[in-house]
């Protein structure tokens, strides 16, 4: 994990645990900084997921999951409060589990529109679901009495 991104550690908290797993936490608050952000935490989802075991392209497709996730919830995860986006990084021996959590109104996920459908391919939304879909394994929601929404992404790094 020598290639880690100083700027994403500088950000958020990063640590090993006893157990030989990686995990690294974020707080975004709204505003032009957290896109610069962005990227670094990007960059270091894309360090770990190669760190784990994915091959170039696997990571940086976990890279573009991770920033389709936390894009959603930049725009439409802001509650009235402001409240910033929460993310999680998280590097077991055999995956990688990104956590997205925002305090918007929250979503239905069966109520987005598959872009994959003719009458959708000129709309321009669901395509960042479709996304976190494809390039990872499992993609789960939960949303918390208190509001908001957490996306789940979990990608296998080894076999």
């Amino acid at each position: 994990m020598a290639d880690l991104d100083a700027e994403a550690l500088r950000l958020g908290r990063f640590r090993r645990h006893p157990s030989g797993t990686w995990s690294a936490r974020f707080v975004l608050d709204p505003g032009p900084a957290a896109e610069t952000a962005l990227d670094h935490i990007e960059e270091l989802a894309v360090c770990m997921g190669r760190a784990g075991g994915l091959d170039a392209d696997g990571a940086v497709f976990v890279g573009v999951a991770l920033r389709e996730a936390v894009v959603n919830a930049f725009r439409h995860g802001h509650g009235p409060d402001g409240a910033p986006t929460r993310i999680g990084l998280h590097l077991t021996p055999d995956s990688l589990v990104i956590t997205v959590r925002d305090r918007g109104p929250g979503f239905d996920p069966d109520a987005v529109p598959d872009p994959c459908q003719e009458m959708n391919l000129a709309r321009g939304g669901g395509r960042g679901l479709h996304y976190m879909r494809c390039f990872t394994d499992r993609v789960s929601f939960v949303f918390p009495r208190r509001g908001g929404s957490v996306v789940r992404l979990a990608k296998k790094t080894r076999p």
